[in-house]
């Protein structure tokens, strides 16, 4: 029988490699998202390309409490025994924040921080904690480096990784591990075409995802409780904690060409 891993936001570019990754490595996956067309899509994907696992789906919005609790019991209802849990579900809106709409900034807390942390909350209770169970929410560098024109998306991953670092204290008397896996900027549909521009304006790498699905899989099998994608971009997360002033001083150069960009899209 086939260990089962689930992932949230996997019709995203990272959650839908990640997945494809676990079916490669013989998990059975349960696929979550909102959009029911990419998930029948990637479902019979998926199934006629990895015949030896199950593949299951399930439509789900985290940030509403009756469909996270309904996806739970869903997920504890399969057979296969729940060994992953994977949160990748994120949104992020670029622009500078004085000029953000309200509704903006609500919403990426919501999404990225506060929908996953009940969901995990969820989970924690309805399984046994005398079985190994890792759960991995995936962040970004942004939190651990706070980056202008991501101010509150970089808040909502800061509160990711610290309730995810707290959260795996909390339960180190148990079989369930926490972790937290922060990719650098990726190539996928969240970063709008200005996002794109102006990272190849200021030579940062940008991964596919199936590199971060790579990576994703080393992390898992080093059981790690922190870890991170790319150079340069760990050597200043690892800088920025002990010298923030350093990293302060290097990205005020970018600021110029940030702003740009910014008001290029809000204006």
């Amino acid at each position: 029988m086939n260990s089962l891993a689930v992932i949230t936001g996997a019709t995203g570019g990272i959650g839908g490699a990640i997945a494809e990754a676990l079916c490669a490595q013989g998990y059975s996956v349960c696929l979550v998202g909102r959009d029911q067309q990419k998930l029948t899509s990637m479902h019979a994907e998926l199934a006629s390309c990895h015949t030896g696992a199950s593949v299951y789906s399930f439509n789900c919005d985290i940030t509403e409490s009756l469909q996270r609790e309904s996806l739970v019991q869903s997920v504890m209802a399969i057979k296969e025994p729940l060994a992953l849990w994977v949160n990748t579900a994120g949104i992020n809106q670029f622009g500078l924040f004085e000029g953000q709409d309200e509704q903006v900034i609500m919403d990426q807390l919501a999404v990225n921080a506060t929908a996953p942390m009940l969901l995990t909350k969820t989970v924690i209770c309805a399984v046994d904690k005398a079985k190994p169970l890792q759960i991995i929410n995936v962040g970004s560098t942004f939190g651990t480096i706070g980056y202008a024109g991501f101010v509150a998306y970089s808040a909502s991953k800061f509160a990711l990784r610290g309730f995810s670092e707290a959260l795996g204290r909390e339960l180190s008397d148990t079989a369930i591990q926490i972790c937290y896996f922060a990719p650098r900027a990726t190539k996928t549909a969240i970063n709008a075409p200005n996002v794109v521009a102006m990272n190849q304006a200021l030579k940062v790498v940008m991964d596919e995802p199936p590199i971060v699905a790579q990576a994703f899989i080393r992390f898992l099998q080093s059981r790690a409780a922190i870890g991170y994608v790319g150079f340069p971009e760990t050597f200043f997360a690892r800088i920025n904690s002990l010298l923030p002033s350093v990293v302060s001083k290097a990205l005020k150069k970018q600021l110029p060409t940030i702003k740009a960009y910014a008001v290029q899209h809000q204006g």
